[in-house]
Protein backbone atom coordinates (compact mmCIF):
# COMPACT_ATOMS: atom_id res chain seq x y z
CA UNK A 1 0.00 0.00 0.00
CA UNK A 2 2.59 2.45 0.51
CA UNK A 3 4.50 1.44 -2.73
CA UNK A 4 0.93 2.28 -4.04
CA UNK A 5 0.55 5.86 -2.76
CA UNK A 6 4.36 6.51 -3.49
CA UNK A 7 2.98 6.00 -6.93
CA UNK A 8 0.35 7.80 -6.88
CA UNK A 9 2.08 10.76 -5.49
CA UNK A 10 5.07 10.92 -8.05
CA UNK A 11 2.81 10.97 -11.01
CA UNK A 12 0.45 13.46 -9.21
CA UNK A 13 3.45 15.55 -8.81
CA UNK A 14 4.44 15.20 -12.41
CA UNK A 15 0.94 16.36 -13.46
CA UNK A 16 0.47 19.02 -11.20
CA UNK A 17 3.24 20.50 -12.58
CA UNK A 18 1.60 19.97 -16.36
CA UNK A 19 -1.08 21.47 -15.19
CA UNK A 20 -0.14 24.65 -13.39
CA UNK A 21 2.05 25.20 -16.43
CA UNK A 22 0.11 24.21 -19.67
CA UNK A 23 -2.66 27.02 -18.92
CA UNK A 24 -0.03 30.07 -18.63
CA UNK A 25 1.59 29.14 -21.50
CA UNK A 26 -0.83 30.52 -24.24
CA UNK A 27 -1.14 34.00 -22.07
CA UNK A 28 2.66 33.71 -21.47
CA UNK A 29 3.41 33.16 -24.83
CA UNK A 30 1.73 36.61 -26.44
CA UNK A 31 3.20 38.33 -22.93
CA UNK A 32 6.50 37.86 -24.60
CA UNK A 33 5.14 39.33 -27.91
CA UNK A 34 5.69 35.36 -29.51
CA UNK A 35 3.25 33.71 -31.80
CA UNK A 36 0.51 30.93 -31.92
CA UNK A 37 3.03 28.98 -34.00
CA UNK A 38 5.90 29.59 -31.30
CA UNK A 39 3.49 28.12 -28.73
CA UNK A 40 2.81 25.48 -30.39
CA UNK A 41 6.88 24.26 -31.44
CA UNK A 42 7.48 25.40 -27.86
CA UNK A 43 5.34 22.89 -26.96
CA UNK A 44 5.71 20.15 -28.85
CA UNK A 45 9.44 20.59 -27.98
CA UNK A 46 8.62 18.38 -24.87
CA UNK A 47 6.31 15.78 -26.62
CA UNK A 48 9.32 14.93 -28.73
CA UNK A 49 11.74 14.28 -26.15
CA UNK A 50 8.57 12.47 -24.73
CA UNK A 51 8.89 10.01 -27.87
CA UNK A 52 12.89 9.75 -28.17
CA UNK A 53 13.30 8.87 -24.57
CA UNK A 54 10.00 6.81 -23.28
CA UNK A 55 11.11 3.19 -24.75
CA UNK A 56 14.99 3.90 -23.16
CA UNK A 57 13.90 5.27 -19.48
CA UNK A 58 11.31 2.01 -19.50
CA UNK A 59 14.08 -0.27 -20.53
CA UNK A 60 16.06 1.33 -18.34
CA UNK A 61 13.74 0.09 -15.22
CA UNK A 62 14.04 -3.20 -16.33
CA UNK A 63 17.36 -3.43 -16.22
CA UNK A 64 18.43 -0.66 -12.98
CA UNK A 65 15.14 -0.25 -11.03
CA UNK A 66 12.02 1.69 -11.45
CA UNK A 67 13.13 3.67 -8.35
CA UNK A 68 16.56 5.12 -9.86
CA UNK A 69 14.77 5.99 -13.03
CA UNK A 70 11.83 7.58 -10.95
CA UNK A 71 14.58 9.66 -8.66
CA UNK A 72 16.11 11.59 -12.40
CA UNK A 73 12.78 12.01 -13.52
CA UNK A 74 11.71 14.02 -10.45
CA UNK A 75 15.04 15.83 -10.34
CA UNK A 76 14.94 16.65 -13.92
CA UNK A 77 10.93 18.21 -14.03
CA UNK A 78 12.12 20.36 -11.34
CA UNK A 79 15.72 21.70 -13.02
CA UNK A 80 12.90 21.99 -16.46
CA UNK A 81 10.53 24.07 -14.48
CA UNK A 82 13.18 26.44 -12.82
CA UNK A 83 15.07 26.77 -16.27
CA UNK A 84 11.30 27.46 -17.94
CA UNK A 85 10.36 30.33 -15.49
CA UNK A 86 13.91 31.81 -14.99
CA UNK A 87 14.09 32.56 -18.50
CA UNK A 88 10.16 33.63 -18.91
CA UNK A 89 11.30 36.26 -16.26
CA UNK A 90 14.14 37.77 -18.10
CA UNK A 91 12.38 37.95 -21.16
CA UNK A 92 9.15 39.47 -19.96
CA UNK A 93 11.64 42.24 -18.71
CA UNK A 94 12.89 42.84 -22.03
CA UNK A 95 16.28 40.95 -21.60
CA UNK A 96 16.48 39.00 -24.32
CA UNK A 97 15.83 38.74 -28.01
CA UNK A 98 12.72 36.91 -29.17
CA UNK A 99 14.78 34.38 -30.95
CA UNK A 100 16.95 33.76 -27.87
CA UNK A 101 14.25 33.98 -26.03
CA UNK A 102 11.76 31.43 -28.00
CA UNK A 103 15.50 29.31 -28.20
CA UNK A 104 15.89 29.42 -24.81
CA UNK A 105 12.31 28.27 -23.65
CA UNK A 106 12.59 25.46 -26.16
CA UNK A 107 15.69 23.84 -24.46
CA UNK A 108 13.57 24.04 -21.35
CA UNK A 109 10.63 22.30 -22.78
CA UNK A 110 13.30 19.44 -24.35
CA UNK A 111 14.68 18.91 -20.74
CA UNK A 112 11.34 18.65 -19.29
CA UNK A 113 10.14 16.18 -22.15
CA UNK A 114 13.19 13.91 -21.37
CA UNK A 115 12.16 14.05 -17.78
CA UNK A 116 9.00 13.44 -17.28
CA UNK A 117 8.24 10.11 -19.13
CA UNK A 118 10.86 8.67 -16.57
CA UNK A 119 8.16 9.34 -13.94
CA UNK A 120 5.84 7.77 -15.90
CA UNK A 121 7.10 4.78 -17.70
CA UNK A 122 8.72 3.66 -14.18
CA UNK A 123 5.80 4.15 -12.13
CA UNK A 124 3.50 2.50 -14.32
CA UNK A 125 6.21 -0.82 -14.56
CA UNK A 126 6.31 -0.31 -10.91
CA UNK A 127 2.64 -0.61 -10.20
CA UNK A 128 2.32 -3.52 -12.93
CA UNK A 129 4.85 -5.27 -10.08
CA UNK A 130 3.01 -5.57 -7.66
CA UNK A 131 -0.69 -5.51 -9.34
CA UNK A 132 -1.96 -9.45 -10.19
CA UNK A 133 -3.53 -9.67 -13.80
CA UNK A 134 -6.94 -9.47 -12.27
CA UNK A 135 -6.33 -6.02 -10.88
CA UNK A 136 -4.15 -4.56 -12.99
CA UNK A 137 -7.20 -2.28 -14.94
CA UNK A 138 -7.50 -0.85 -11.32
CA UNK A 139 -3.77 -0.21 -9.99
CA UNK A 140 -3.33 1.48 -13.46
CA UNK A 141 -6.13 3.77 -12.65
CA UNK A 142 -4.25 5.12 -9.46
CA UNK A 143 -2.38 6.45 -12.07
CA UNK A 144 -4.93 7.62 -14.47
CA UNK A 145 -6.43 9.32 -11.26
CA UNK A 146 -3.15 10.93 -10.23
CA UNK A 147 -3.18 11.99 -14.05
CA UNK A 148 -6.93 13.52 -13.44
CA UNK A 149 -5.81 15.10 -10.08
CA UNK A 150 -3.15 16.65 -11.38
CA UNK A 151 -4.93 18.29 -13.99
CA UNK A 152 -7.34 19.52 -11.06
CA UNK A 153 -5.02 20.49 -8.60
CA UNK A 154 -2.08 22.21 -10.78
CA UNK A 155 -4.94 24.49 -12.51
CA UNK A 156 -6.57 25.64 -9.65
CA UNK A 157 -3.76 26.41 -8.04
CA UNK A 158 -1.96 28.34 -10.55
CA UNK A 159 -5.20 30.21 -11.30
CA UNK A 160 -5.20 31.25 -7.51
CA UNK A 161 -1.25 32.11 -7.38
CA UNK A 162 -1.67 34.08 -10.75
CA UNK A 163 -3.42 36.72 -8.42
CA UNK A 164 0.06 37.25 -7.31
CA UNK A 165 2.21 37.29 -10.59
CA UNK A 166 1.35 35.34 -13.74
CA UNK A 167 5.11 33.49 -12.56
CA UNK A 168 4.18 32.76 -9.26
CA UNK A 169 2.43 28.85 -9.69
CA UNK A 170 5.60 28.40 -11.93
CA UNK A 171 7.95 28.88 -8.80
CA UNK A 172 5.64 25.99 -6.78
CA UNK A 173 6.34 23.52 -9.76
CA UNK A 174 9.77 23.37 -9.08
CA UNK A 175 9.50 23.05 -5.51
CA UNK A 176 7.12 20.03 -5.44
CA UNK A 177 8.87 17.47 -7.80
CA UNK A 178 11.85 17.67 -5.20
CA UNK A 179 9.60 16.78 -2.25
CA UNK A 180 8.19 14.07 -3.66
CA UNK A 181 12.10 13.24 -4.51
CA UNK A 182 12.91 13.01 -1.24
CA UNK A 183 9.74 10.81 -0.29
CA UNK A 184 10.83 8.42 -2.85
CA UNK A 185 14.52 8.51 -2.08
CA UNK A 186 13.95 7.32 1.66
CA UNK A 187 10.73 5.65 1.90
CA UNK A 188 10.56 3.12 -1.67
CA UNK A 189 12.05 -0.33 -2.16
CA UNK A 190 13.96 -0.40 -5.96
CA UNK A 191 12.01 -3.19 -8.28
CA UNK A 192 14.10 -4.97 -10.40
CA UNK A 193 12.92 -7.67 -12.47
CA UNK A 194 14.99 -10.17 -14.53
CA UNK A 195 14.58 -9.80 -18.54
CA UNK A 196 14.78 -12.39 -20.64
CA UNK A 197 15.84 -10.57 -23.95
CA UNK A 198 14.87 -13.35 -26.72
CA UNK A 199 11.19 -13.23 -25.67
CA UNK A 200 10.85 -9.20 -26.19
CA UNK A 201 9.83 -9.10 -30.32
CA UNK A 202 7.19 -11.85 -29.93
CA UNK A 203 5.72 -10.53 -27.15
CA UNK A 204 5.30 -7.45 -28.05
CA UNK A 205 3.30 -7.41 -30.51
CA UNK A 206 0.02 -7.15 -28.81
CA UNK A 207 0.55 -4.29 -27.93
CA UNK A 208 -0.11 -2.31 -31.16
CA UNK A 209 -3.17 -1.57 -30.97
CA UNK A 210 -3.29 0.12 -27.62
CA UNK A 211 -0.02 2.19 -28.87
CA UNK A 212 -2.58 3.61 -31.69
CA UNK A 213 -5.47 4.51 -29.19
CA UNK A 214 -2.74 6.18 -26.79
CA UNK A 215 -1.57 8.32 -29.63
CA UNK A 216 -4.41 9.30 -30.81
CA UNK A 217 -6.31 10.06 -27.51
CA UNK A 218 -3.09 12.09 -26.38
CA UNK A 219 -3.02 13.92 -29.54
CA UNK A 220 -6.56 15.10 -29.31
CA UNK A 221 -6.09 15.99 -25.59
CA UNK A 222 -2.74 17.84 -25.67
CA UNK A 223 -4.30 19.62 -29.12
CA UNK A 224 -7.19 21.06 -26.99
CA UNK A 225 -5.27 21.72 -24.08
CA UNK A 226 -2.77 23.92 -26.15
CA UNK A 227 -5.71 25.64 -28.48
CA UNK A 228 -7.81 26.18 -25.92
CA UNK A 229 -6.43 29.22 -24.56
CA UNK A 230 -5.99 30.89 -27.76
CA UNK A 231 -10.08 29.93 -28.40
CA UNK A 232 -10.98 31.13 -24.79
CA UNK A 233 -9.48 34.20 -25.58
CA UNK A 234 -10.31 34.50 -28.70
CA UNK A 235 -14.03 33.62 -28.49
CA UNK A 236 -14.52 35.47 -25.45
CA UNK A 237 -12.66 38.45 -25.84
CA UNK A 238 -10.28 37.54 -22.04
CA UNK A 239 -7.08 39.22 -21.39
CA UNK A 240 -4.14 37.18 -20.55
CA UNK A 241 -4.85 37.00 -16.70
CA UNK A 242 -8.45 35.84 -17.18
CA UNK A 243 -7.40 33.36 -19.88
CA UNK A 244 -5.15 32.03 -17.90
CA UNK A 245 -7.92 31.44 -14.82
CA UNK A 246 -10.63 29.92 -17.59
CA UNK A 247 -8.40 27.41 -19.26
CA UNK A 248 -7.15 26.52 -15.92
CA UNK A 249 -10.95 26.26 -14.69
CA UNK A 250 -11.37 24.53 -17.96
CA UNK A 251 -8.66 22.31 -17.29
CA UNK A 252 -10.04 21.46 -13.74
CA UNK A 253 -13.09 19.76 -15.24
CA UNK A 254 -11.10 17.69 -17.08
CA UNK A 255 -8.65 16.71 -13.92
CA UNK A 256 -11.87 16.23 -11.68
CA UNK A 257 -13.81 13.89 -14.21
CA UNK A 258 -10.23 12.25 -15.00
CA UNK A 259 -10.23 11.51 -11.16
CA UNK A 260 -14.03 10.28 -10.00
CA UNK A 261 -14.48 8.34 -13.44
CA UNK A 262 -11.21 6.25 -12.37
CA UNK A 263 -12.22 6.68 -8.65
CA UNK A 264 -15.64 5.20 -9.48
CA UNK A 265 -16.63 3.57 -12.01
CA UNK A 266 -13.20 2.23 -12.95
CA UNK A 267 -12.05 0.97 -9.68
CA UNK A 268 -15.29 -0.22 -8.62
CA UNK A 269 -16.59 -2.24 -11.83
CA UNK A 270 -13.63 -3.81 -12.93
CA UNK A 271 -14.12 -2.89 -16.49
CA UNK A 272 -11.86 -4.89 -19.05
CA UNK A 273 -9.25 -2.99 -21.03
CA UNK A 274 -11.41 -2.84 -24.33
CA UNK A 275 -14.95 -1.95 -22.68
CA UNK A 276 -13.14 1.01 -21.23
CA UNK A 277 -11.67 2.38 -24.63
CA UNK A 278 -15.53 1.51 -26.16
CA UNK A 279 -16.57 3.66 -23.58
CA UNK A 280 -13.97 6.59 -23.53
CA UNK A 281 -13.64 7.47 -27.01
CA UNK A 282 -17.37 8.34 -28.36
CA UNK A 283 -17.74 10.36 -24.71
CA UNK A 284 -14.47 12.20 -25.41
CA UNK A 285 -15.75 13.43 -29.06
CA UNK A 286 -18.83 14.36 -28.15
CA UNK A 287 -17.28 16.89 -25.57
CA UNK A 288 -15.55 18.29 -28.45
CA UNK A 289 -18.92 18.11 -30.72
CA UNK A 290 -20.32 20.64 -27.58
CA UNK A 291 -17.09 22.55 -27.20
CA UNK A 292 -17.48 23.90 -31.21
CA UNK A 293 -21.35 23.84 -31.03
CA UNK A 294 -21.25 26.93 -28.59
CA UNK A 295 -19.59 29.79 -27.39
CA UNK A 296 -20.68 30.38 -24.19
CA UNK A 297 -18.17 29.73 -21.25
CA UNK A 298 -20.81 27.57 -19.47
CA UNK A 299 -21.10 24.84 -22.37
CA UNK A 300 -17.16 25.06 -22.49
CA UNK A 301 -16.65 23.92 -18.68
CA UNK A 302 -18.94 21.57 -19.69
CA UNK A 303 -17.48 20.04 -22.96
CA UNK A 304 -14.54 19.85 -20.76
CA UNK A 305 -16.35 17.72 -17.84
CA UNK A 306 -17.74 15.24 -20.86
CA UNK A 307 -13.57 15.10 -22.62
CA UNK A 308 -12.44 14.47 -18.98
CA UNK A 309 -14.80 11.57 -18.23
CA UNK A 310 -13.87 9.80 -21.98
CA UNK A 311 -10.04 10.54 -21.30
CA UNK A 312 -10.66 9.20 -17.58
CA UNK A 313 -11.82 5.90 -19.28
CA UNK A 314 -9.73 5.25 -22.34
CA UNK A 315 -6.42 5.88 -20.45
CA UNK A 316 -6.54 2.81 -17.90
CA UNK A 317 -7.93 0.81 -21.01
CA UNK A 318 -5.01 1.64 -22.87
CA UNK A 319 -2.38 1.36 -20.32
CA UNK A 320 -3.75 -1.89 -18.78
CA UNK A 321 -4.47 -2.95 -22.33
CA UNK A 322 -0.58 -3.23 -22.92
CA UNK A 323 0.49 -4.47 -19.87
CA UNK A 324 -1.70 -7.58 -19.92
CA UNK A 325 -0.84 -7.92 -23.85
CA UNK A 326 3.36 -8.63 -22.87
CA UNK A 327 4.93 -10.94 -19.90
CA UNK A 328 6.04 -9.48 -16.28
CA UNK A 329 10.11 -9.09 -17.08
CA UNK A 330 8.40 -6.67 -20.01
CA UNK A 331 6.74 -4.07 -18.30
CA UNK A 332 9.04 -1.52 -18.43
CA UNK A 333 9.15 -1.33 -22.33
CA UNK A 334 6.21 -1.68 -22.44
CA UNK A 335 5.28 1.41 -20.34
CA UNK A 336 7.68 2.75 -22.37
CA UNK A 337 6.26 1.99 -25.66
CA UNK A 338 3.12 3.30 -24.17
CA UNK A 339 4.94 6.55 -23.17
CA UNK A 340 6.75 7.03 -26.64
CA UNK A 341 3.35 6.97 -28.20
CA UNK A 342 1.67 9.31 -25.95
CA UNK A 343 5.19 11.49 -26.91
CA UNK A 344 3.91 10.83 -30.96
CA UNK A 345 0.28 12.12 -29.72
CA UNK A 346 1.76 14.74 -27.88
CA UNK A 347 4.06 16.26 -30.36
CA UNK A 348 1.39 15.54 -33.34
CA UNK A 349 -1.13 17.50 -31.37
CA UNK A 350 0.16 21.37 -30.79
CA UNK A 351 1.88 21.81 -34.09
CA UNK A 352 -1.39 20.33 -36.32
CA UNK A 353 -3.71 22.52 -33.61
CA UNK A 354 -1.58 26.01 -33.63
CA UNK A 355 -1.26 25.62 -37.31
CA UNK A 356 -4.62 24.29 -38.22
CA UNK A 357 -5.85 27.16 -35.64
CA UNK A 358 -4.56 29.74 -37.93
CA UNK A 359 -7.75 28.49 -40.45
CA UNK A 360 -10.27 29.18 -38.39
CA UNK A 361 -10.37 28.63 -34.57
CA UNK A 362 -13.02 25.37 -34.81
CA UNK A 363 -10.73 23.75 -37.41
CA UNK A 364 -8.54 21.66 -34.72
CA UNK A 365 -11.54 20.38 -33.37
CA UNK A 366 -13.26 19.11 -36.42
CA UNK A 367 -10.10 17.57 -37.22
CA UNK A 368 -10.46 15.69 -33.82
CA UNK A 369 -13.95 14.68 -33.61
CA UNK A 370 -13.21 13.12 -36.96
CA UNK A 371 -10.21 10.99 -35.56
CA UNK A 372 -12.13 9.98 -32.67
CA UNK A 373 -15.17 9.22 -34.50
CA UNK A 374 -12.95 6.72 -36.87
CA UNK A 375 -11.00 5.78 -33.78
CA UNK A 376 -14.52 4.75 -32.02
CA UNK A 377 -15.57 2.71 -34.96
CA UNK A 378 -11.80 0.55 -34.67
CA UNK A 379 -12.69 0.04 -31.34
CA UNK A 380 -15.74 -1.44 -31.43
CA UNK A 381 -15.75 -3.28 -34.62
CA UNK A 382 -11.97 -4.81 -34.99
CA UNK A 383 -11.54 -7.95 -34.56
CA UNK A 384 -7.26 -7.93 -33.35
CA UNK A 385 -8.46 -5.83 -30.54
CA UNK A 386 -10.80 -7.74 -29.35
CA UNK A 387 -8.79 -10.94 -29.96
CA UNK A 388 -6.33 -9.33 -27.85
CA UNK A 389 -8.49 -9.32 -24.30
CA UNK A 390 -8.81 -13.35 -24.42
CA UNK A 391 -5.02 -13.74 -24.53
CA UNK A 392 -2.87 -12.57 -21.31
CA UNK A 393 1.06 -13.34 -21.60
CA UNK A 394 2.17 -15.12 -18.62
Amino acid sequence: MRAKSIIFTSVLIGYVGLGILNPLVAPLIRELGLSETDAGWIVAASSFMVLLTSALWGSWSDRIGRKPVLLIGLTGMAASFGMFVAVTEQGLAGKFQPAVLFTLLLISRLLLGAAFPAVLSSSQAYMADITTEKDRAAGMSLIGAANGLGLVVGPAVGALLTALSLLAPIYLAVVLPLLVMLWVAFGMANSKPQVHGQQKKTLRKGILPYLAVAMIVMMALIQTQVTAGFYFQDKLGLSATETAQAVGAALFCIGFMMALVQFTVVRKNRLTPLKLLQLGVPVFAVGLLLLVSFSHIVTFFAAFALMGAGVGLAIPGFTSGASLAVAKHEQGAAAGMIAASIGIGSLLGPLAGTFLYRISPETPFWLLILLLALLTGYVWGSRRIRGEQQTVVD
